[in-house]
């Protein structure tokens, strides 16, 4: 029998909207969502890969180590940042009300978490995957890349993968990405950044470090490949701003201008002038924005 745990999930949580989320229908090569369940395999700790699955109980999640050797701690600890456990949301709820439309949106998809990337090289190169083209072939793009240098389990007669190491990466050619149907743009951006991370020049400590988001997102930005849209992205997603907004973001301009009802595409002071309604919530309110697009 695989080892299981039980993580007690907080007030104001939904563990149905997180696996909405996570099951889009993208064809995403990092998790299987089944039966109400999500199984993913994770590179964390000493212990090489581990495979959990994640379920719900009362009151809890009850998470089955179905392969590998991680630790409690280690387990909960990703758990824990992955469905944004930590932050207390129910203010989301009032401060939402100051738009009418918004608060409309957050209280039919409340308990949806800021499900996040914990892997800073994973969400920067899924971002730079991501940039300019529809998801579904940007998935696509993913898959291809995991599948031909990343590490995969079986389990059970399904095969789990983890996303590749900087290392890993740099072991495809330009020629390999662009076999893969990567621009010669995109397969250079990947490769400076696994080359950043090799050299050490990135990591969540020294960007954890700088005070200020807009100095967090200075940095990112100063890497080849990384604009304004993936600089906020990283920051929502992985380093956990809550002030990050994705302007330029297809999926926020299509769900603001429907959220408003309007027959045209939202301008940037537009956006702004919204977003400053809603200090310390923004990148919540960017997420939700992206769920009414269903």
């Amino acid at each position: 029998m695989p080892l299981s745990l039980s993580i007690p999930t907080p007030d104001n949580f939904s563990f149905k909207e997180c696996l909405w989320f996570l099951d889009r229908g993208f064809d995403d090569c990092l998790h299987k969502v089944q039966g109400g369940s999500v199984t993913k395999l994770l590179r964390i700790g000493s212990h090489g890969h581990s495979l959990l699955r994640i379920s719900e109980t009362v009151g809890a999640l009850r998470v089955d180590l179905l392969r590998g050797a991680a630790s409690e701690p280690e387990i909960v600890n990703y758990i824990t940042e992955w469905f944004d456990f930590g932050r207390n949301v129910g203010p989301l709820k009032t401060i939402a009300s100051r738009d009418p439309h918004l608060h409309q949106l957050v209280e039919k998809y409340w308990g949806l978490r800021l499900i996040s990337i914990p892997d800073l090289f994973e969400v920067l190169c899924w971002s730079i995957i991501g940039q300019q083209i529809n998801l579904t072939f940007a998935y696509k793009l993913k898959r291809s890349l995991v599948e031909a240098v990343g590490e995969s389990e079986t389990y059970e007669g399904d095969t789990y993968h983890v996303f590749p190491t900087p290392e890993q990466v740099l072991r495809l050619s330009f020629e390999d990405l662009k076999a893969m149907q990567y621009s010669t743009q995109k397969a250079r951006y990947l490769h400076i950044v696994a080359e950043a991370f090799l050299a050490g020049d990135l990591s969540v400590e020294k960007l954890s470090l700088m005070e200020s988001t807009p100095e967090m997102l200075k940095s990112l930005m100063n890497l080849k490949g990384v604009g304004e849209w993936t600089a906020n992205y990283v920051a929502m997603k992985c380093l956990r701003r809550p002030d990050a907004i994705t302007y330029g973001d297809a999926g926020l301009l299509n769900g603001y201008k429907h959220l408003k009802g309007m027959d045209r595409k939202p301008k940037r002071e537009e956006l702004e002038d919204f977003f400053r309604q809603f200090p310390g919530w923004e990148a919540y309110i960017v997420f939700y924005i992206w769920r009414s697009l269903a």
